[in-house]
This record gives C-alpha cells, structure tokens and sequence, in this order.
C-alpha cells in the first residue's frame, strides 16, 4: 500500500509540474504548436555589440516566447530597411538613426526598441596625426564605407562643426579594408565604434590613437534599435511583442554581467575574437544601454527622437520631418 501510495503521490507531482509549466509558457507553445521561425538580420558583421541578442538566445528567452529566432550579419542599414520594406526581411537590429532617414524618405518600416540614445561613435588618428578637435580632419584622408554610419551622416557632422568638405579627401572602400588601410597609413583619419573598432585596431597596433567622439561635438545619434516593417507589425503584433520581451532578458542578463555575456558571444562567432577586446566590445555596448527608470528597457522617449530629427532637417539630411509616430513606437513594449 505504501508503494502504491508513493507512486500515486508522485504521478499526482509530475502532473501538477506539467500543468504549471503549461500553464507559464506561451500559449502558442502551451498548446504543442510549433515556434514561429524569425530573423532578426543585423546591419553589420558579429561584434560585441550583439552580445544581449546572444544572452537570449543561449538562455533560451527567444524559445520560451515561442519563438524560433535565427541571428544573422547584414551588409548595411540600408540595405537591411529596405529588405524589411520590401517583406524580405521580419526583424532588424541597426542604428536608429538609420531608420529615421527610411522613413523620412518614405520607407514603411518602424523602430519598436531603442538600445542606445547615443551612438558611440569616434574619429580616430594615429599619436603622430594631429586630431583634437572635428577641423584637424581637414587636409586629411578619411576613410567611408556604404552603410557605415558615420560615412552616412559625414555632411551633417561637417556641417555642425564648419569643416570643409572640400578639404576632406573622403576614400571610399569596401568596409573590411578600412582596418589595414589605416594601419598602413594609406588614409590618415578612420571612423570607429568606440564599442566595435577601436579596441580592435588599438589591440592590433599595440598603441592609444589620438580619438574625438563625435557625440561631444553635436553628432548625438539614436544609435542601436530593432525595426519592423510596418506591415509585419500590424499583421505580427505578439510576435514583436515576444522578441522585444525575451531581448530585454538578453540586454538585463548582459548589462549583469558583460563578462558572461562576452563568453557567450564568442561561442558563435566563426572568426574568434581575442577575449580581452570582445569583452571591451560587450562593456562599451552595456554602458551605453537605454534603460530608463521604471521603463521598459528599449522604451523610446519624444525628446530624444525630436532633438535627433531636429538635427538631421537642420543640417539637410531630410528634407521634412513626418509626425513621430510615422518613425517609432511604445506600443511592442512590456
């Protein structure tokens, strides 16, 4: 009797798990359906910067929303936004500032989540280069790369800080050669993410470069975000509402602890990156991170999206400035 009653006391525990587990998971997956197959394609290689998205995939966020998410690089903002404008693309996780451009130009797609208020970008020189202050980069030879984003917005930065661009010799190439033409001395001034490049080139020279971060000189851009098509959006609401929820996880998880984060970014990266720079990377991604008090993380504030359109109509980067709503929304954010 006391085994029969042992036994029927854990049929009766295993059930009460089940029906627990059940009863906290997603409802798409409650119900044995199949997880939604998404990709969020990035606008540039795997760095550091992608750690949190990493975070939830490893710890199985993405899953537990009921979602089957592939991380995948991309070759640009532009050529990722008009991928999701034209259906080809569901998620993509790039510089807001981009899409503020899309969408001024009449692309249909939506920033959902802002990550970084503030691209962390930087104009960098070798310790023998003179480079203190935005006007030394005239006479020299800068670097630009499509849809690298300091080479997009390079006329508005010229144009706030009174450079002339005619005095600039602008070298454009293929963005995987800019790190060994710089290092060469084949250009004199190079663009980088203080969260990407620098601890990359700087580990790689083996010397402190001479940096001015754009932000501390009127180029404040709405730096990293996820954007949908607008159509999605209307058509997929809880999925956007699944992978913004399990990404705040990732970026919660990494904003704890960069080191961890860095440990899992590197376990999907095919080119390794040393541990001492991709952690770095992963530091300056965290520090950076949007996360307003008693908001959710991502949450988008008016002022910051009105002073960043404010900008690029003041130095001709858009010709209007649309209602906010036609360039972000709260609406996917819990």
């Amino acid at each position: 009797m006391k085994t029969k009653a042992k036994v029927l006391t854990t049929a009766i525990a295993i059930s009460l798990l089940a029906a627990l587990t059940l009863a906290l998971a997603p409802d798409d997956i409650a119900r044995g359906q199949t997880p939604e197959k998404v990709t969020v394609r990035f606008t540039w290689k795997l760095k550091g910067e992608y750690a949190p998205l990493y975070v939830a995939l490893q710890k199985g966020y993405y899953n537990a929303e009921g979602l089957d998410v592939q991380l995948a690089e991309g070759n640009g903002a532009q050529n990722v936004l008009k991928a999701l404008a034209s259906g080809n693309e569901k998620f993509g996780y790039g510089p807001a500032v981009a899409a503020a451009r899309a969408v001024s130009q009449g692309l249909p797609v939506k920033v959902v989540a802002l990550y970084q208020t503030s691209a962390p970008m930087a104009v960098i020189a070798f310790p023998d280069t003179p480079l203190k202050a935005p006007k030394d980069i005239e006479g020299k030879r800068l670097a630009i790369s499509v849809g690298e984003t300091f080479g997009d917005m390079i006329r508005p930065f010229t144009r706030i800080n009174n450079i002339d661009l005619s005095k600039v010799q602008l070298i454009q190439m293929d963005a995987s050669a800019r790190t060994s033409q710089f290092l060469t001395r084949k250009v004199d001034v190079m663009s980088v993410y203080l969260s990407n490049e620098l601890p990359q080139i700087e580990k790689r020279a083996g010397v402190k470069f001479n940096v001015i971060k754009v932000t501390d000189f009127g180029l404040k851009v709405l730096g990293s975000s996820i954007y949908v098509s607008n159509a999605f959006a209307e058509q997929k609401p809880d999925a956007v509402k699944k992978l913004l929820r399990a990404t705040a996880k990732g970026y919660r998880d990494a904003m704890a602890d960069p080191k961890e984060a860095a440990k899992i970014m590197a376990s999907y990266m095919a080119v390794p990156e040393q541990p001492d720079v991709l952690e770095q990377q992963v530091e300056a991604t965290m520090v950076t991170t949007n996360a307003p008090p008693d908001k959710p993380i991502g949450w988008q504030a008016e002022a910051d999206w009105r002073a960043n359109l404010d900008l690029l109509k003041e130095t001709g980067d858009i010709d209007e400035i649309k209602p906010l709503n036609s360039y972000f929304t709260n609406a996917y954010l819990q």
